[in-house]
């Protein structure tokens, strides 16, 4: 698997996850990291980030090898009732935006000059 704060290969996918939680958050982390292991072993998958801020607006970008890959994520059957249970629970609104990645370019500072 590639890091996600590396370059992507051209053509690859980023699948952007925009939420805001509700006040019913029990289940929601569970659900949430198996979600992350499934997405591990999906073929294709890439990478994945995610931050929330103390406001509850989240952020979530998935990374994908191509659209066919990311289909797949969407079509596998513990996903979809993650989804369902977030619409229904935990989740006062969401978006989703799929990317294409047309270039991607990264730095990293070296070990000895970062402080």
């Amino acid at each position: 698997m590639m890091s996600p704060l590396g370059a992507l290969p051209v053509g690859s996918l980023a699948v952007i996850f925009l939420s805001r939680i509700s006040q019913d958050m029990a289940g929601y982390e569970e659900t949430s990291n198996r979600m992350v292991e499934l997405a591990h072993a999906q073929d294709g998958f890439l990478g994945v980030e995610s931050v929330r801020n103390d406001a509850g607006l989240g952020i979530t970008i998935s990374f994908w090898r191509d659209r066919g890959a990311a289909a797949a994520w969407k079509k596998v059957a513990e996903h979809r009732l993650a989804q369902k249970q977030g619409s229904a629970q935990w989740y006062s609104q969401w978006s989703l935006h799929i990317c294409t990645i047309d270039e991607s370019r990264c730095f990293e500072r070296p070990a000895e000059d970062r402080q």
